[in-house]
């Protein structure tokens, strides 16, 4: 009768570290997916970010224009300037008299965040009627003088 040893079970010298290999190829593998998977959640957030002072720029600037329907509304000659804080917002509204008879022009500037946003509208008024905006178009913005930036650390 032949006496086996019982031992470690042994492969071949040319298989010897490949399973080790492999575990470090899957591992690589793994970190690569996490470090894409974060890039891509980084990217949409950024995105959603803007979306979201996107929707808060509209949002204020639609409320100056509201602003000045309703001060219009009340004294139909009324010119001047009105500013509000609205949230985290702030609205700057200026109404001045227009091109034609019984239109005033109004600008708007809506900031929020480190962003804004202008626009120019025209509004009817009428003897009978409640005042109207006829015309309505973005305006280019520019930040005012004394504004800080999350993103610079000077006065514009």
């Amino acid at each position: 009768m032949v006496k086996r040893e019982h031992g470690p079970v042994r492969g071949h010298v040319s298989e010897r570290g490949h399973a080790l290999l492999l575990a470090l190829f899957v591992i690589v593998l793994t970190m690569a997916a996490g470090v894409l998977l974060a890039g891509s959640l980084s990217y949409r957030m950024g995105l959603l970010r803007e979306e979201v002072q996107d929707v808060h720029l509209t949002a204020l600037s639609d409320a100056g224009v509201a602003l000045a329907l309703d001060r219009l509304s009340l004294s139909p000659f009324w010119t001047g300037t009105l500013e509000r804080e609205l949230g985290d917002g702030l609205v700057s509204v200026d109404v001045s008299n227009g091109n034609r008879v019984m239109v005033r022009l109004v600008d708007v500037t809506a900031i929020y965040g480190a962003g804004g946003r202008a626009l120019r509208a025209e509004i009817q008024l009428s003897d009978y009627d409640p005042p109207r905006v006829i015309s309505w178009e973005p305006q280019p913005y520019s930040p005012p003088r004394g504004i800080v930036s999350e993103d610079q650390d000077y006065l514009y």
